[in-house]
């Protein structure tokens, strides 16, 4: 067999041994065949100081099918410190603002189910001084498309400790926010609008450390079989196989 068929097939083998390695190595890591993705979830939830409504009227009870004290997680939700928040500047500015008031900000980590297996994050804040009450559920759903779903309730405590769908003894109207909102983009901020409060969102796919280790060890396993091949190819034949030329 002539010289530099051997060194193809040399090559060949190398790059294949090379391959069949990484395919071993990603088969036995759970992360990379994980069915259900993970995201990481912050949210900060704000009021508008503005007391014009624009003329609109808001209800005076609360509807009843909200049960706040029914929304629990399943154990599968991780809160986030405050050192990997990214909405740190934009809650730092609202608070500075005279026109709006920070109810809520949380960041947290989640896999995303199909809207019936979908786990709710709760939301249950006091609000000046226990005054008011800010409750309800946050859900991140997955199945053609990611959705955030937003169902919560700025009312006062008492209307809340009631839970009832009797008018507030204060007379006090209930603020609703409910939206459905298809994440079109990840890592994207999502703005959640209502004339007396809103919600600012962001949305990111999680990766585990794992998983950016192997995949970081896969590229240099590619790169050492590229460089490996292409100094086969520029080795010169010997001298004898030069002369039978």
């Amino acid at each position: 067999m002539r010289m530099d068929s051997i060194q193809a097939l040399a090559s060949f083998l190398y790059k294949a041994c090379l391959r069949l390695l990484c395919c071993l190595a990603l088969a036995s890591s759970p992360t990379v065949f994980a069915e259900v993705p993970v995201y990481d979830i912050e949210v900060v939830i704000f009021s508008n100081q503005n007391s014009g409504d624009g003329g609109e009227h808001w209800p005076r009870s609360i509807r009843e099918d909200f049960g706040a004290q029914g929304f629990v997680t399943a154990g599968q939700i991780s809160q986030l410190p405050e050192s990997v928040h990214q909405l740190g500047d934009i809650s730092s500015s609202l608070r500075q603002s005279r026109g709006y008031s920070v109810l809520f900000h949380a960041a947290w980590r989640q896999p995303a189910y199909d809207r019936r297996n979908a786990i709710p994050y709760p939301i249950d804040a006091s609000v000046r001084n226990g005054s008011k009450q800010l409750v309800g559920q946050i859900k991140l759903v997955r199945e053609r498309y990611l959705h955030l779903d937003v169902d919560l309730l700025l009312a006062t405590a008492g209307a809340m400790t009631a839970m009832s769908a009797t008018e507030d003894a204060s007379g006090s109207p209930v603020y609703e926010l409910r939206e459905k909102r298809r994440i079109k983009k990840s890592g994207k901020l999502h703005y959640f609008d209502h004339p007396r409060f809103g919600m600012i969102a962001i949305v990111t796919p999680y990766q585990a450390p794992q998983m950016e280790q192997q995949l970081q060890e896969e590229a240099e396993m590619e790169a050492a079989a590229t460089i490996e091949e292409g100094a086969a190819d520029e080795e010169p034949l010997p001298e004898d196989d030069q002369l039978t030329r």
